[in-house]
């Protein structure tokens, strides 16, 4: 077989070139799938394969050895994890982070702007960040993170150089807009990349990666308001930018695919997801649940206002929130390794929900009512945004797995551009300006969410209630219904019939 190596001497050489379409090499990697991992678009996709190399006259042998499971830890998947979480701190830290940012603009170059104009500059920024996923998320399955990693890194840091200069509304709006889009480049990445190289602790990975959201919502409204009240605004986000491009430099090198790349599948393709129940209710549950999940870290100095507390857990407030969601980031994946994903995703849903009714809406309720309710928010809801990537893969295909997040985010962009909004109107509408009506419109819009998600679950049980055992049994012999027999957890991970030929292929 050694004369067939020089027959494709010049793929090697032109990284622009299109990777060539390996049916064989991608039915391995396939078959490689944990059957506890696959779903039936793994099945279909097999089949597909399998149909295409037979009407081919190929053999099913790779012309490449299969890549097996993913290795579950090693130096290189570490670093991978390493570089994603600095990225994830370094964009997340100022897009939770804004806050601090808002507050300085409406006290010193935005003066005399209402605080819902002002509201615009996140919202736009969250929004760009979320909103390129499902095209990036295309190019990361197919070319890998390398160079969207790169050229998010210098657009971020060229966005906070500009703004270092801004002095008027348009000119701040413009830059928070190219962060943004610098942010979108490497979102996808950052948090699809563990399920090349994490299996069993993929939730584990994934959580160690959205805790430097967290961590960056700790560290950055911290550094923001002790280098601005010492230095000039221009100097104090030049500094920032040159530690976030310090921070960031880094995964350039670390982060790197371990799948070969692949032919583009066509843009139809796109439609094949939303024909899965269970998926599309979960991206509209997280879309009801995203108009509202960044209002409070925005607006936690006007609920510690509201609720008369000192000016220390006025100026404190974002920060105490910020702990919270890194506390939840951290912990989220442990915890869904532990009770399984969709249980502890479903748990840190209602509970957020929970929260924003009984603490962020009534006044006043003390300092220690204050600080509670700040850090449970962000206990619950920096959980909740860490599983998000966590449950979506359990559910996906693995070769499907960074577009299937892609339109996630690309679908819940516009809802983070006007929840924020909304909920500045509603605490201008209020004769204190406090966050009742706002901390109502938040729980709410979190209950609707999480129950969303959660209706294939809800309506399975449901169907069950009263059905005679040996019906049951029956069905799941058939493999119809075998997700009906697990849990919330296992049925995040069992879905389909991947399930039933998973065990058929154990025991052959």
């Amino acid at each position: 077989m050694a004369h067939q190596h020089p027959s494709h001497p010049r793929q090697h050489h032109n990284p622009l070139a299109e990777p060539a379409h390996d049916p064989a090499a991608e039915l391995a990697l396939v078959r490689s799938i944990s059957p506890r991992l696959r779903s039936s678009r793994d099945g279909e996709i097999e089949q597909e394969l399998e149909h295409e190399l037979a009407s081919d006259g190929t053999n099913t042998a790779p012309s490449t050895p299969p890549l097996g499971p993913p290795p579950d830890g090693g130096r290189e998947a570490w670093l991978v994890v390493a570089g994603s979480f600095l990225c994830i701190f370094c964009i997340f830290g100022l897009v939770t982070g804004m806050g601090q940012l808002q507050a300085y603009y409406l006290a010193h170059q935005l003066a005399g702007t209402s605080k819902s104009t002002v509201a615009w500059l996140a919202s736009v920024q969250s929004m760009m960040v979320f909103g390129g996923s499902v095209f990036f998320g295309r190019v990361f399955d197919i070319r890998g993170p390398r160079a969207l990693t790169v050229l998010g890194v210098v657009v971020t840091s060229g966005a906070l150089l500009a703004l270092a200069f801004c002095k008027v509304y348009y000119q701040f709006l413009l830059s928070h807009m190219l962060f943004g889009i610098g942010g979108t480049f490497i979102y996808s990445p950052a948090t699809g990349i563990a399920g090349h190289w994490f299996l069993r602790r993929r939730s584990t990975a994934v959580g160690i990666i959205m805790a430097g959201g967290g961590l960056g919502g700790v560290i950055y409204p911290i550094l923001i308001k002790e280098l601005s009240d010492r230095l000039k605004f221009r100097d104090a986000m030049l500094i920032i930018a040159a530690f976030n491009f310090v921070m960031m430099a880094p995964a350039c090198v670390w982060m790197k695919s371990r799948l070969p790349p692949k032919t583009p599948p066509p843009w139809r393709d796109l439609a094949k997801p939303w024909r899965d129940t269970q998926y599309v209710c979960l991206v509209i549950g997280v879309g009801f649940v995203a108009l509202n999940i960044f209002t409070p870290y925005f607006n936690a100095p006007v609920y510690a206002a509201g609720n008369r507390t000192n000016d220390t857990v006025r100026a404190w407030a974002i920060v105490i929130t910020q702990t919270g969601a890194f506390l939840g980031r951290v912990t989220g994946g442990l915890l869904a390794d532990r009770f399984g994903v969709w249980n502890a995703w479903a748990a840190m849903g209602v509970s957020m929900s929970i929260t924003a009714f009984a603490l962020w809406t009534g006044t006043p309720i003390g300092t220690v009512g204050v600080v509670f309710g700040l850090l449970l928010y962000g206990y619950t809801s920096g959980a909740y945004i860490t599983l998000i990537p966590a449950s979506i893969a359990s559910i996906s295909p693995v070769s499907e797995i960074g577009v299937r997040m892609g339109m996630n985010w690309s679908a819940i962009a516009v809802p983070m551009l006007i929840g924020p909004v909304i909920s500045g109107r509603l605490i201008q509408a209020q004769p204190n300006g406090t966050f009742t009506y706002a901390g109502i419109f938040v729980g709410f819009t979190a209950l609707i969410g999480i129950t969303t998600s959660l209706w294939p679950f809800v309506w399975r049980a449901i169907r069950r209630v009263g059905r005679p055992a040996d019906e049951e049994r029956g069905e799941g012999a058939d493999g119809g219904e075998a997700a009906s027999e697990a849990t919330l957890a296992e049925e995040g991970e069992k879905v389909g019939e991947g399930v039933r030929q998973g065990g058929a292929e154990a025991k052959a």
